[in-house]
């Protein structure tokens, strides 16, 4: 009986640590689904106003790097290195005429009503703050960003405005982990000062390998529960 009993237990346990959630390796990750769990379009925009906020941390370009086949190990390395400790937030915001032409708001306009903040899993929240000054190395490697990133998304991409925030607790622990619970709230405003909200819930979904509820459906890494049948998901 008591043989029995530990077997059980061994069972429940391999099947719990097979449905765990495990991250992928940096190279299988895919970087299309990374970008749309880190961008928000904020609520309160409407016909006549556009914004997009891209939280860009160091995970997306380690990903995005290890798909590059041609860059050097060197280059690779001090790009990282230089990226190492901020969080990169990339955001375009622009008003819409009635006939569609975008008035693109500047860099000054963004950062006078933008408010970063994150809540971790305990509830403790912390206003994040920009990285001032910005170091040299980071200064081009954001330089190199803006003309890759206006040629991919072409005007809004030309005026996108990057902001640098501190990645590092008073502790020097890290902040901001993709791989970690917790909330990124983003606060904007119009020139009108309507305000405009968003939110990234992390962990993000991108960065794990999917676990498999029982009707074959993958189960994003947030669950606690299959919403089809209610099976427990470990975490």
């Amino acid at each position: 009986m008591k043989k029995l009993f530990f077997l059980i237990l061994l069972l429940i346990s391999a099947n719990a640590d097979s449905m765990a959630a495990e991250r992928k390796t940096t190279k299988d990750i895919d970087t299309d689904a990374f970008t749309r769990d880190t961008q928000v379009s904020p609520s309160g925009t409407g016909n006549k106003h556009v914004a997009l906020i891209w939280w860009m941390p160091l995970e997306f370009w380690q990903a995005t790097l290890a798909k590059d086949t041609k860059g050097s190990e060197t280059g690779k390395a001090a790009m990282l290195n230089a990226l190492s400790g901020v969080s990169i937030v990339a955001v375009v915001q622009a008003d819409i005429s009635s006939l569609g032409a975008f008035d693109y708001y500047s860099r000054d306009e963004i950062q006078k009503h933008m408010v970063v903040s994150f809540t971790d899993a305990d509830g403790k929240q912390v206003r994040l703050r920009l990285q001032d000054p910005i170091g040299a190395d980071l200064q081009v490697v954001l330089g190199i960003m803006k003309p890759i990133l206006g040629a991919a998304m072409g005007n809004l991409g030309n005026n996108l405005n990057f902001f640098v925030f501190v990645d590092r607790r008073t502790d020097k622990q890290r902040l901001l982990d993709p791989y970690k619970k917790g909330l990124i709230a983003f606060q904007l405003a119009k020139r009108n000062d309507e305000p405009l909200s968003g939110s990234i819930e992390l962990p993000l979904d991108s960065l794990f390998v999917p676990r498999k509820c029982p009707n074959g459906k993958d189960a994003n890494v947030s669950w606690n529960f299959c919403p089809w049948d209610g099976t427990p998901l470990a975490n």
